[in-house]
């Protein structure tokens, strides 16, 4: 985490909060996800101090907060261009890296100068696909 290069101050509340993130295997978490492994270490840590500092590392380009269409934001601190695969069944978010993002032909920009791209496929993993 650059905090510190973008002018953040490096707290202990927000060391827990990069921890909490670092910790969560991949598995792209909700910001109560977050809240909840910070609370275990930090009682005293409030909601508000999670939001506000998720909300900061993703205003400086730190962290990606990604709405996959699962009812709730999760957060990536993936933060290069890569798609993800959704299981539908028990929310399960994976990567894809790509190496080449896919091109939107002039035709169909309708005069966007695109800047990002987020691909998101949905689907079921072998676990719910075999009902487990």
């Amino acid at each position: 985490m650059q905090l510190r290069e973008h002018g953040r101050r490096v707290t202990p509340q927000r060391r827990a909060i990069v921890q909490a993130l670092l910790d969560s295997d991949g598995i792209h978490p909700t910001a109560d996800q977050v809240f909840q492994r910070v609370q275990s270490v930090m009682p005293d840590m409030s909601p508000a101090t999670v939001y506000n500092t998720l909300h900061e590392m993703v205003e400086i380009g730190e962290l990606l907060e990604l709405d996959l269409g699962l009812g709730e934001r999760r957060y990536d601190l993936h933060t290069s261009n890569h798609a993800h695969l959704v299981c539908l069944g028990c929310g399960q978010v994976v990567d894809v890296p790509y190496s080449d993002p896919p091109a939107l032909p002039p035709e169909h920009a309708q005069g966007f100068r695109v800047i990002d791209y987020l691909g998101v496929f949905r689907g079921y993993c072998p676990g719910c696909q075999s009902g487990g």
